[in-house]
C-alpha cells in the first residue's frame, strides 16, 4: 500500500508540475503572439512621386513667391493707405494723372533708393528670360500644354509689368529724394491776420 500511495503521490506531483510547466509556456506564447502582430502592422512605404516635364512647369521658383508677395504687399499697403470709403468724395476716388501709385518699398534715403533700383534691374532681366523661353514653349507644345503655358505667360507678363511699375516708382521715389526741401512757411513769421 505504501507502494501505491507513494506511486500516486508522485503521478500527482509530475502532474502538477507538467501542468505548472505548460500553463507557463502557455502564458508566454500568448504574450508573445500579442506582441508579435503589432510588429507586423508597420506602416506601407512611403511612394515617391516621379515628376513628369510637364509637371516641372508647374512648380513654383522663388521668383514666383517674391512676385506673390509684393502682389499682396500692394493690396495690404493700398488698403491701409486709403481713408475711409465713407469720407472720401468722388473726385478723390478717381486716379490722379501724373501721381504714380505708392511703392511696394519706401527708400529713406538716395543710397536707399540705389540699392532697391538696382535690386530691380537683375530682377526684371531675369523675367524677360523666362518669358523668351515661355514663348519658345509655347511654339514648341503640344496643343493640350497650349493652354496652360499661354496662361503661365500671361501671369508672367504681368509680374514682370508689376515690377517695371515699381521701377518706375522706385526712380520717382529717388527724383523726389533728390530734390532740396522746399522751404515751409511757419503759421509764427506770418503776419496775423485781422
Amino acid at each position: 500500500m505504501k507502494t501505491k500511495n507513494s506511486l500516486f503521490v508522485t503521478t500527482i506531483l509530475a502532474s502538477a508540475a507538467i501542468l505548472g510547466l505548460s500553463s507557463a509556456a502557455l502564458a508566454q506564447s500568448d504574450s508573445q503572439k500579442r506582441t508579435t502582430p503589432a510588429k507586423q502592422d508597420k506602416p506601407a512605404p512611403k511612394v515617391h512621386k516621379v515628376w513628369t516635364n510637364d509637371e516641372v512647369g508647374t512648380l513654383r521658383t522663388p521668383a514666383d513667391a517674391y512676385a506673390e508677395a509684393k502682389d499682396r504687399q500692394a493690396g495690404q499697403g493700398a488698403a491701409s493707405q486709403q481713408p475711409d470709403a465713407g469720407n472720401q468724395t468722388s473726385a478723390s476716388k478717381q486716379p490722379q494723372k501724373g501721381v504714380p501709385p505708392p511703392t511696394l518699398t519706401n527708400p529713406k534715403s538716395l543710397a536707399d533708393a540705389d540699392k532697391m533700383i538696382a535690386w530691380e534691374n537683375p530682377d526684371i532681366a531675369a523675367q524677360e528670360e523666362v518669358l523668351e523661353k515661355l514663348k519658345q514653349d509655347i511654339e514648341q507644345a503640344t496643343a493640350d500644354q497650349k493652354e496652360r503655358l499661354t496662361k503661365l505667360l500671361q501671369q508672367r507678363t504681368q509680374v514682370l509689368a508689376n515690377t517695371r511699375n515699381e521701377l518706375r516708382n522706385l526712380e520717382t521715389k529717388k527724383k523726389e529724394l533728390a530734390r532740396p526741401p522746399a522751404p515751409s512757411v511757419t503759421a509764427a513769421t506770418e503776419p496775423p491776420s485781422q
